[in-house]
This record gives structure tokens, sequence and C-alpha cells, in this order.
């Protein structure tokens, strides 16, 4: 210890202080368990982050504070460090409101007052092992400022068991190479020193904090408890990311980089929470739904006007991924034999066919719709005559399909005939209706939905990414695709039904009218 404290002091790296702070009181936390190594009656746990030059301590930050807010770390000492900086270059980023909606005032700032920083610490070392606990710190940074932290608490307590109780954790070769040599040979030395596996790699052994899947953003941004902190922390990464010394390429995919994290997974025995999606259903666990396999979330598919590309391209693709959807059937179409023969082969799969009325009709008098032929025209209907034209298509489509029940899709969103409104004299007719705005609130005769057009794949898996952080019901309307009116690329579908299939187990995609049953069943009890 002598010959590398010797050596410290002699390259001035030991902060000149003779007073040391007064002590802290430590937690009264009698009764808590062991939580890994970790003893949360005596020990105290720091987080040391450099934010130098990469955005990942941003997200670290975040993951950190989560874990904090937990029930199970209700009774844990936390201190956060920033500008836990080494030799590294690049631009420092300054994030004072992210500590502080992570660790409250329990953090110090080794950016602006690097000696305050160090003699904060160094008391720190001295209160805790002098009580006979344990500093177990993450180095998600560098440990220079461990090293002249641990320098200045041996000069005033040398007889303190710092090799066997404080804690160093370090995951990175890199944090390692950036760190001031001598400190890190002497921290080495005369700690207890932890190298664990690097927490930015895969299958060693660690969690895999770092993904570009960006699907877990709403849970984070939108829960009560963590929101603030993640919000806080994507808006620094983003804004800072994009001119980094190092673009980190999962924040750069709209995804998440916490991997320093893992050093607190070690710490406190939490190697099960071995991904992204396992720390968040932890920390921000979603209830899941009552919906079959669990899922979370409902998703109707949903297509309308009957047109050929669906026929062509979009059951296709559909029945390829055993996935089932809900075609609305407007009956005044041309080859009326050969398409009835088709749509009853659809029905046999499994898909819904559902009402769309007999001709399509729709108001004439708002805009846009110069189209619409007098025969056609919702302003000149009158309501019962519009129950009764879906009265006669619910007749053909038994004939097609030999089923009695089914939903029913408002022609262009429309919800008056003759100036008066209809809704309330569907549940007569159908088990719901689906219309056109995209936030509705939920309600089984004005079922929400996601009307595309030209909209790419990203689109809508945002939307079912939303559903599902919501545990919500929704619906997405499509026309053509790949072909036909306000289509959707083919290539863009299929993406979206390969995402929906590999996330079944949170979002239940099924027709409309299953999807409504489902969820009556489940309201009767």
């Amino acid at each position: 210890m002598i010959r590398h404290l010797s050596a410290l002091l002699g390259m001035g790296l030991l902060a000149a202080c003779a007073v040391m702070p007064a002590p802290e009181t430590a937690i009264a936390c009698p009764a808590a368990p062991q939580m890994g190594e970790f003893d949360p009656v005596r020990d105290v746990f720091v987080g040391h982050f450099d934010t130098k030059p990469d955005v990942d301590d941003l997200h670290t930050i975040a993951a950190v504070g989560s874990l904090l807010k937990h029930p199970d770390f209700a009774c844990v000492e936390a201190i956060g460090v920033a500008g836990a900086y080494g030799t590294q270059g690049g631009d420092y980023i300054h994030s004072p409101d992210l500590f502080d909606l992570a660790f409250g005032e329990n953090w110090v700032d080794g950016h602006n007052d690097r000696a305050g920083t160090i003699e904060h610490q160094a008391a720190l070392f001295s209160r805790v092992l002098g009580e006979g606990g344990h500093v177990w710190i993450m180095i998600a940074g560098q440990a220079d400022i461990a090293a002249d932290a641990l320098v200045l608490a041996m000069r005033g307590a040398p007889d303190l068991p710092y090799r066997t109780h404080l804690h160093l954790v370090q995951h990175s070769d890199w944090n390692e190479s950036v760190t001031d040599p001598q400190k890190l040979t002497f921290v080495q030395a005369e700690t207890d020193y932890r190298k664990i596996a690097d927490g930015n790699a895969t299958g060693n052994g660690t969690p895999g904090y770092n993904t570009d899947d960006g699907s877990l953003w709403p849970g984070a941004l939108g829960n009560a408890d963590i929101g603030g902190m993640w919000q806080e922390a994507k808006r620094l990464a983003d804004e800072h990311n994009p001119t980094a010394a190092y673009v980190n390429p999962s924040v750069a995919a709209g995804g998440f980089d916490f991997s320093d994290t893992t050093e607190m997974a070690y710490i406190f025995g939490l190697g099960a929470l071995d991904d992204t999606e396992a720390f968040f259903d932890y920390v921000a666990p979603v209830e899941r739904g009552v919906w079959p396999g669990g899922a979370k979330a409902a998703l109707a598919l949903t297509y309308d006007d009957a047109l050929n590309s669906q026929l062509n391209t979009a059951i296709p693709q559909l029945n390829a991924r055993g996935m089932k959807a809900t075609f609305y059937i407007s009956l005044g179409f041309d080859q009326r034999e050969e398409k009835i023969l088709a749509w009853r082969t659809v029905a046999e799969a499994g898909h819904e066919l559902g009402n769309h009325t007999l001709i399509h009709p729709c108001r004439a008098s708002l805009p846009g719709r110069e189209w619409v032929q007098p025969s056609q025209d919702l302003d000149g209907y009158t309501k019962q005559q519009l129950l009764d034209e879906l009265t006669a298509a619910n007749e053909l489509l038994a004939v097609i399909d030999g089923t009695t029940e089914r939903t029913y899709a408002y022609t262009c969103g429309d919800v008056t005939a003759g100036g008066q409104s209809y809704v309330e004299d569907l549940p007569a007719l159908f088990l719901g209706a689906r219309g056109v705005t995209r936030d509705a609130p939920y309600d089984a005769f004005r079922m929400p939905s996601f009307a595309v057009d030209e909209t790419p794949a990203k689109e809508m898996i945002a939307y079912a990414d939303e559903l599902i952080a919501n545990q919500a019901i929704g619906s997405i309307t499509f026309h053509g695709i790949g072909g036909d009116h306000l289509w959707v690329a083919a290539d863009e579908h299929a993406v979206l039904l390969d995402y929906l299939q590999s996330r079944q187990s949170d979002i239940w995609v099924a027709p409309l009218r299953d999807i409504l049953r489902w969820k009556a069943e489940q309201e009767r009890g």
C-alpha cells in the first residue's frame, strides 16, 4: 500500500485537504435481506459515471435510477457520481436533471467539483468501512476518482479494511484503457477490484442491455415512476449521439444501451434480468392482459372494399403466417359469382367477412367526396334505409360464410344517415363497429383504427408497440396491398406481419369479431 500511495502523492493526485467532511448518518433498515453480495443494513452502493464521450451512460443512469425506485431497493443507500472520467478525449455530457431524477440529492459532481467529489467519496469510504460495512462501486466509467478518494481516505484512516470491504466492479476493457495507469494499478492492488465479463458483448454470462429494438420505449416513457428519467435520458442521448466522438449504434437505431448496468446486476445478484425485456419487466412491470396466451394487447387487421389485391396478396401473406383478419365486404363487386366463391374460401380459412354495406354509401357533402354518386349519398338516405341495407348485407354474407355474428365498418367513417346517427341501432345487428379514428377511446361500436395509405412498416409497428405498452385494443384499416387504391406496399405489409408474429406473446392478432367476443366473455366472467 505504501509504495502505491507514495507514487500517487508524488504525482500530485491527492486533493490537498486537511479536514475530512463529517461522516453521514447510515441508513436505518435493520430487517433488510441480503441482495446478492450487498447487505442493505450496512453497505452503500455508489455509481460512478463518466458520460464522456459515449451516450450509453445516460441510459445507464436512468436504468440505475429505475432499479433504485423498485421496492426491493427501498433499504439501499445509493450515491451517484457524475464526471467520473479518466484520460479519454471527447466532450463531457452534463446531465444534472437526469441525476436529480435518478438519485435525488444523493449525487456529487465530479466534473464541476472534482476536489469536493474526491473528499465526499473519501469520507464515505471512511464512514462505511469504519462502521463495519462495505462500499460497492460500479465503475460505469474510469476508476480515477475512486483512486484519488482512496488515497485521501487512507491518509486519514490507514488501517481500515479497504482490500476486503471496498469493492470496485468494472466490466470494460476500454474503460480500463483510458484510466490513468498508476491509478488503475493502485485500486487493483488496494481494493477488492473485480473485473467481470464485458457487458457490451453477448453470450459471456453478463446481461445484454444493448439492443437496436426500441419496442420497449413506450412502456418506459409512459411509466409513472420511471418515465421522467427515461424521457430525459432519451432526450439527451438523441441530442448528443449524432455529434459524439463515438456514435452509439444502438441509440442511433432507436434502441437502448445501458450496458454498464451489468455491474449493478452483478453486485445485487440480478443475473436473471438478462436482457432489456427482462429488465423492464422488473422495473416497470405491465400487468398481463386477459387476451389468449396472456397477451397484453389485441389488434385486428382489417381490410376494406373486397379488393383484388387483398385476395391476391394480403390473404396469401396472412395465411402463410397463420394469421387471421377481418375483410369488410361491400357486396356490389364485379364478377359476382366468382368473387363469392373466392370470399367463401377466405371465410373457410378462418378470416371474418365483415359488413361494409351493399353499395358503400358515403356523405357526399363532405370535402373530397366528389366521387360519391347520388344513389350512394348518405345525406340523402334515411336512417331506416341504411339499416335495411345493413340487414340485407348481413343476410347475403351469411349465405357466403354461414355465420350470423360479424362486425361492421363505417363506410368512409360516416356515422349518420340523413343527418341522424345510427350508431345506437347497431348492437341489434353486430358485435361491434370499426371507425377510422386512431386515438379514439375504446368503444365496441366506435372501434379506434389506424387508417393507412402508403404507410411504411415502421409506423404500423410503432402503433402496435403503443397498443402493447398501453394494454389496449386497436385495429389497422387497410385497403389495397401492393395495388388498388389507398394502398400499402406488399413488402411493407409483409414486414409488419413478420413483426407481429415475433411479438405474438405480447399482442393477439385476430379478426375483430373474435376480439370482441373474447372481451365480452371476459367481462361476463
